[in-house]
This record gives C-alpha cells, sequence and structure tokens, in this order.
C-alpha cells in the first residue's frame, strides 16, 4: 500500500512539472524569424530613393526676389523688406536647399531653409536656421488635395517671452509656377492664432 502511494506521489510530482514547464514555455514570447536581407535591402531602398513627393518641390527650386512681411502684433500694420533667395537641389534630388539674404527688423537677415519628403513618414519636412538665433525651427506635415498648399506644424522656442516649445504652423501657398507665398503663424491652436510672418516668392527675371 505504501509502495502505491509513493508511485501516485512521484506521478503526480512529475505531472505538475511538466504543466508548469509547458506553462513557462507558452508564456515566452514568440521568437521573431531572422530578417531577411533581400527584404531589409528593398525596404532601404524604398525608403532612400526619390520619388513622386520629391517632385512636387521642383516647383521652389530657382533664383527669387522676396518680399518679407513681419507683424510683431496682431493687428498691428507689418514690418516689410525686400531680399532674394537662391534654391537648389541637394544630395541627389533628396532635399531642396533654399538660401535667403533679406532685412528683418532694420538688421540684415540671412535664413536657410532645407525642404524635403519622408517617404517612409509619407510626410514633408522643413528645418530652418538663421543669422538671429541659434535655434534649429522643424516642422511635419502634408499637402492638401489640390496640392497647391503645404501645411506643416512644429514647435518653437521664444525667448523674449521665456516659452519653450510653442506650437507653431508653417503654411506655403502655391499660386502659380513663378509664384508662391510662405507663412508662419503662432498661438497655434488658440482663439489668438495670427500670422506672424509672411513671405512672397516671386521668380527672378533672367
Amino acid at each position: 500500500m505504501r509502495l502505491r502511494i509513493v508511485l501516485c506521489a512521484t506521478v503526480m510530482i512529475c505531472a505538475a512539472l511538466q504543466g508548469n514547464a509547458l506553462a513557462q514555455e507558452q508564456a515566452k514570447p514568440e521568437t521573431k524569424a531572422a530578417p531577411n536581407m533581400q527584404e531589409m535591402m528593398k525596404k532601404w531602398m524604398e525608403s532612400a530613393t526619390p520619388g513622386e513627393g520629391h517632385k512636387v518641390l521642383e516647383q521652389f527650386v530657382g533664383k527669387w526676389d522676396v518680399t518679407l512681411r513681419a507683424w510683431m502684433e496682431a493687428g498691428k500694420p507689418p514690418m516689410e523688406s525686400k531680399g532674394t533667395c537662391d534654391a537648389k537641389w541637394i544630395l541627389d534630388g533628396r532635399f531642396v536647399y533654399a538660401e535667403m539674404n533679406s532685412q528683418l527688423m532694420g538688421m540684415p537677415f540671412k535664413g536657410i531653409d532645407i525642404t524635403g519628403y519622408d517617404n517612409y513618414k509619407k510626410r514633408y519636412v522643413i528645418s530652418h536656421i538663421d543669422n538671429m538665433g541659434t535655434a534649429i525651427s522643424s516642422g511635419e506635415g502634408k499637402l492638401d488635395l489640390s496640392k497647391q498648399v503645404m501645411t506643416t506644424f512644429g514647435k518653437m522656442d521664444d525667448p523674449t517671452m521665456d516659452e519653450r516649445d510653442k506650437p507653431v504652423k508653417y503654411i506655403t501657398r502655391v499660386l502659380g509656377k513663378d509664384k508662391y507665398v510662405f507663412e508662419i503663424y503662432d498661438e497655434v491652436g488658440s482663439p489668438n492664432e495670427f500670422k506672424v510672418l509672411e513671405i512672397t516668392y516671386t521668380r527672378s527675371k533672367p
């Protein structure tokens, strides 16, 4: 009788251990299959090769005369100045590099903009630097259905008001093959949203 009890207990213990091991095995995360190198290279090439999204940017390439209007306060007349801009493709047609020279608040203003299309995110990307700050402004967004208006959103610091990461909106409106307008809006998403900067680009005559 004692032997039978010991055998039954042993079988029960073994069954319990086996069940516990099976549960632990099932609880392990599934091991992903090793990535296929050809598939990886294909995806990389698709994201790295200029495509249809980049063709839209061709209309911004060239030499431009610019009119810059800046509003210090909503409802007040803007300050206005003239300048020039030279935009060209860089990195084998992946980005448009634009360099502008103008005046702002009575001082020489030089700004550099880089615009591209992120194939992976399916979004247009912009970045800006100039000689009146040490920050890099950036934004991401899309075209509207007409493909004539590009709206991007980003964040901007305002050292004068000690404000960081303020939401900002950038709108580019194509008015024709030889003219477009770039706008910046502050207080985005609030009832006080207003335009702080407008740059009109008119293609320079030969």
